[in-house]
C-alpha cells in the first residue's frame, strides 16, 4: 500500500511539472500563445484566411494565433455589445456599410491620430485619408476599389456598347428588357451607375439633395426593364445566359472574376465617360476597450496588415492597396501569375506601371450612412415599386 502511495505521489507530482512546463499551449520559447479573434464583414476569406493571416502567423514566430470568423455587420455589432466587457471579438474587417453601424453603436476604438505612426498613416493614398476623417477617424481603409460607373455587355449581341448615360439610354430604348440592375441597397454595382447618373446630371448627391433629374433617368430606363433582380449575382446569371445584355459593374471585381474563370469569355466592360469613380473601401477596426494586451495584439495586427509587404497581397485579389509603398512585385511568388492574367483583363483606364490603381485626380467617396440610407428608399418607393 506505502509503494502504491509512493507511485501516485510521485506521478502527480511528475504530471503537475511537465504541465507547469509546458503552459498548456505556448510557443517554442515557453511563451504561451495568445489568441486575436478577427472578423470580416465584407468577403474577403481568400485573403485574410490564405494569405495574411499565415503571414501574420509566421511573420509574429508564433506568438498569436488568429481566428478568424464572418458575419454581417448587424449580427457582428450585436455580439460585440452583448458581451460586453466579457466579449472576445477583438478586430473587425467592415466596408462602408459597418463602418458607421459600430462608430453610431460606440463599439471601435478611435484610433487616429494616437496610432497614426504604427498604421502607416503618412503612406495611405489621399482617397483612404479621405475615407477616415470622414468616419471620424475610427478605422484605417486597408484598400480603395472602384466602384464603376462601368458596364458590362455581351459582345456577340452589342456590337457597338454604349459609352456614355445618353448613348445608354438610347440603346435600352431600342432593346427593351435587355438591361437590368440589383438594387441600391445590396448592390455595389448598382451604387455607382446611380452615383454615376448623379454625376452626369450635375447633382449633389453628397448633401442629400433632391436628385430630380437622377431620379427621373431611372424612371425613364424603368419603362424597359423588365424587373430588379435582388443581388448583384442574379443580375450577372441572367447576362452570362443571355437574358440581358448589359448591366452594371464594378472594374476590379469584373476582373478578378473573369481571371478566375467566373465569367464567360463573351463577357466585356467598358466604361461610361463623363463621371469620376466612386470610391468603395474597406476598414480595419478595433473593438472598444479592449484589455490592454489584447489592445496591443489587435495593434500589432492592424499595424502589419497595413505594412507594405501585406498590401500588396491585396493586388492579386483585385483591391487596390491604400498604402502607397505596395507595388506588385511583392506578390508573393505563388501568386504572380494569377495577378498576371488579372491585369491582362483589366480595363487599360485602371492600370499604371504594371500595377492595378484608380488615378488620383478620378475618384469620388460616398455619402454618409443617412443619405446612402434616404437613397435605399427612396429608389424602392419610386423605382422598384413599379415593378
Amino acid at each position: 500500500m506505502k509503494k502504491f502511495s509512493c507511485i501516485l505521489f510521485f506521478s502527480l507530482f511528475l504530471g503537475i511539472f511537465l504541465v507547469g512546463c509546458s503552459g498548456g499551449s505556448s510557443t517554442g520559447s515557453g511563451e504561451d500563445v495568445q489568441t486575436i479573434t478577427f472578423y470580416s464583414v465584407g468577403g474577403g476569406d481568400n485573403y485574410y484566411n490564405d494569405i495574411l493571416i499565415p503571414m501574420f502567423e509566421e511573420e509574429t514566430g508564433g506568438k498569436y494565433k488568429v481566428e478568424y470568423a464572418r458575419g454581417t455587420p448587424q449580427e457582428i455589432i450585436s455580439k460585440i455589445k452583448a458581451q460586453g466587457t466579457n466579449g472576445n471579438i477583438d478586430i473587425v474587417a467592415t466596408g462602408i456599410d459597418g463602418m458607421p453601424l459600430g462608430v453610431e453603436e460606440g463599439v471601435w476604438e478611435e484610433l487616429f491620430p494616437e496610432y497614426e505612426e504604427e498604421l502607416n498613416y503618412n503612406n495611405l493614398t489621399d482617397s483612404a485619408k479621405a475615407y477616415i476623417e470622414a468616419y471620424d477617424n475610427y478605422g484605417v481603409a486597408m484598400n480603395g476599389e472602384s466602384g464603376g460607373p462601368i458596364i458590362v455587355y455581351n459582345e456577340d449581341t452589342v456590337s457597338d456598347p454604349p459609352t456614355t448615360f445618353e448613348e445608354l439610354t438610347a440603346w435600352i430604348e431600342e432593346n427593351p428588357k435587355k438591361f437590368s440592375y440589383a438594387p441600391l441597397s445590396v448592390s455595389g454595382p448598382a451604387r455607382g451607375f446611380f452615383f454615376g447618373i448623379a454625376q452626369m446630371m450635375g447633382e449633389d448627391f453628397q448633401s442629400g439633395a433632391d436628385l430630380t433629374k437622377t431620379w427621373e433617368y431611372l424612371e425613364t430606363i424603368g419603362e424597359d426593364i423588365d424587373f430588379y433582380p435582388s443581388k448583384s449575382s442574379d443580375v450577372f446569371n441572367l447576362l452570362y445566359d443571355g437574358t440581358i445584355d448589359i448591366a452594371p459593374h464594378m472594374p476590379f471585381w469584373y476582373a478578378y472574376d473573369k481571371a478566375q474563370g467566373q465569367v464567360p469569355d463573351n463577357i466585356e466592360a467598358v466604361r461610361l465617360e463623363g463621371t469620376k469613380q466612386i470610391i468603395d473601401a474597406q476598414f480595419y477596426v478595433m473593438v472598444k476597450d479592449l484589455p490592454e494586451e489584447r489592445k496591443e495584439a489587435a495593434l500589432e495586427f492592424i499595424e502589419f496588415a497595413m505594412s507594405a509587404e501585406a498590401q500588396a497581397q491585396q493586388y492579386q485579389v483585385g483591391r487596390v492597396p491604400a498604402n502607397k509603398e505596395a507595388t506588385s512585385d511583392m506578390i508573393l511568388p505563388d501568386y504572380q501569375d494569377s495577378y498576371q492574367t488579372y491585369l491582362d483583363i483589366l480595363m487599360p483606364e485602371f492600370q499604371q506601371d504594371g500595377d492595378a490603381y484608380v488615378p488620383e485626380d478620378d475618384w469620388i467617396l460616398f455619402p454618409n450612412t443617412d443619405v446612402l440610407n434616404g437613397y435605399y428608399t427612396e429608389w424602392e418607393d419610386r423605382i422598384q415599386s413599379q415593378k
